[in-house]
């Protein structure tokens, strides 16, 4: 069962992990692929414990990408959980913490 504290010590590490990948790419000093880094960052751990999370909470993951967008079968509603924002097209910001407990906590209630 993934909690709260989990997912949050989850994105610290990740973010301390790819801080220096996400600053590479967003300098354009091309060491580092964009597409590259996606992939790393859609199979880290951070992004399954979240996914993990949706699917304890009876959501499906219909998207599995930097967005992941969760739907409940009983619903005919999607919510998007953006974990990772692709800016520009070629831009990578990491959500802060906040915003992403806020669509959790979205998760919970609904």
């Amino acid at each position: 069962m993934v909690n709260l504290q989990e997912l949050e010590k989850n994105f610290r590490r990740f973010r301390s992990e790819f801080w220096e990948d996400v600053t590479d790419v967003n300098l354009e000093e091309g060491k580092t692929k964009i597409e590259e880094v996606e992939t790393k960052m859609v199979k880290s751990d951070y992004f399954r414990a979240v996914k993990e999370f949706a699917e304890e909470k009876g959501w499906d993951v219909v998207k599995d990408d930097l967005i992941i967008s969760i739907k409940k079968e009983d619903k005919n509603k999607t919510l998007e959980v953006p974990l990772v924002n692709k800016v520009e097209g070629s831009k990578l910001f990491i959500q802060p913490w906040s915003k992403v407990i806020e669509k959790l906590d979205k998760l919970e209630k609904e």
